[in-house]
């Protein structure tokens, strides 16, 4: 029988590119949180962030609850929130055994109060902590560290940034915990400045540091849980409704082909099209450099990051160092006979979150990065092409 008592739930929301997905990560690989059910709340119709997060042979399905991962993405983000919310609960809800937590990642243009609502919706569930994360280096270098936020200095004319101030101060304000992420990145006079700004926007929040090792969720514990009737009495007071699901005017863009990346092309792009209208984009890709490389892309303001998550079938399937078994390479096979008869498996799928203009022009000069047909014939023939970006790059 499903249990019945209470389940708590956790939400990570902060904005884009703050670190959610990589704390998650650390937290899934904790015993304690073996059990827990995951919902992934993201803009993007292709749902990167659940791909990352799901168990490696687990299909994740929009709107639905699959091997305890809910994949709430693109409609279910937004328009259907609430109902969509309500349907995975249900599911969460009759799981054997019981989950001990329910983790929530959030997008980062998350509106907090109608996402609190959806969630606690449903009386087997309680909201156990609202942890916003926090980019210390954007911080410092697109907010004045926080002073931005509560009008200790003059705010950048820039709109985006604006906007971006306005939705990330919105958040801010609903947390019980605020995570300060890469603090690695300033220096320890800059970090003890944000606080101090953190600490007079929301003086109850409990703020904790998190580096590359991250922090774990059990450190939370003495953290009480939010009073959802102080949330709500706070919502009202500042005229927030439940209609608008995720910030106005924010735009996920999904960019799909399966022509590789013209690596020289594509940094260039990167110096000349990146823009703070662009908050975000994050996907695979993969460069006519490096052919057997599923390279994870994230991007955040002007940071860019490569990891290196898997070798592509088509590229694993030559076998070229004898460690596959015969079965193996009968497996891929049938696994690539759907896929393109020139690249296989390998495919570029980006998801572009930002103002609607700025998607727009970097999505198109996305496109004049990849390989026309002759480099394509070129990389076909094996020659080499200039590759700018780093050699190094990290491991999932």
């Amino acid at each position: 029988m499903p249990s019945l008592q209470k389940h708590p739930i956790t939400v990570l929301c902060g904005f884009l590119g703050s670190g959610k997905t990589t704390l998650l990560r650390h937290w899934r690989m904790d015993k304690e949180l073996q059990d827990a059910a995951l919902i992934v709340h993201d803009l993007s119709e292709f749902g990167v962030d659940v791909e990352l997060l799901a168990d490696e042979t687990s299909t994740p399905q929009p709107g639905r609850v699959i091997d305890r991962v809910a994949a709430l993405h693109g409609v279910h983000a937004r328009k259907h929130l609430h109902t969509s919310v309500g349907n995975a609960l249900n599911e969460i809800a009759n799981l054997i055994p019981a989950p001990s937590h329910v983790l929530c990642e959030s997008t980062g243009a998350a509106r907090p109060w109608p996402l609190i609502t959806a969630l606690i919706q449903h009386q087997q569930f309680y909201l156990r902590h609202f942890i916003v994360t926090v980019d210390a280096l954007n911080l410092h270098r697109d907010f004045q560290d926080g002073r931005a936020f509560i009008e200790q200095t003059r705010m950048t004319e820039d709109l985006a940034l604006k906007q971006a101030a306005e939705i990330l101060t919105e958040q801010l304000l609903f947390a019980s915990v605020i995570i300060l992420t890469k603090v690695d990145s300033v220096s320890k006079a800059v970090v003890n400045s944000q606080i101090q700004v953190l600490r007079t926007l929301q003086p109850h929040a409990t703020i904790a540091l998190s580096a590359h090792a991250g922090i774990r969720l059990a450190q939370l514990d003495p953290t009480p849980p939010p009073d959802v009737s102080t949330l709500q009495q706070r919502a009202e007071k500042l005229g927030l409704t439940l209609d608008r699901q995720t910030a106005d005017d924010v735009e996920a863009v999904v960019l799909s082909d399966p022509r590789p990346f013209h690596p020289q092309r594509l940094f260039d792009v990167c110096q000349n099209y990146l823009g703070t209208s662009l908050y975000r984009t994050k996907g695979y890709i993969w460069l006519a450099s490096r052919p057997g490389d599923v390279l994870l892309w994230q991007q955040s303001g002007s940071q860019i990051s490569f990891e290196l998550t898997g070798v592509w079938g088509a590229e694993a399937i030559k076998n070229r160092y004898g460690k596959l078994l015969d079965i193996e390479i009968d497996m891929l096979q049938k696994q690539l006979e759907a896929t393109h008869p020139v690249f296989g498996d390998r495919r570029n799928t980006l998801t572009l979150i930002g103002l609607p203009h700025a998607c727009a022009i970097f999505a198109e000069a996305l496109k004049g990065a990849l390989c026309t047909d002759e480099e394509v014939r070129a990389w076909q023939r094996g020659s080499d092409f200039i590759d700018p970006w780093p050699q190094s790059v990290r491991k999932s």
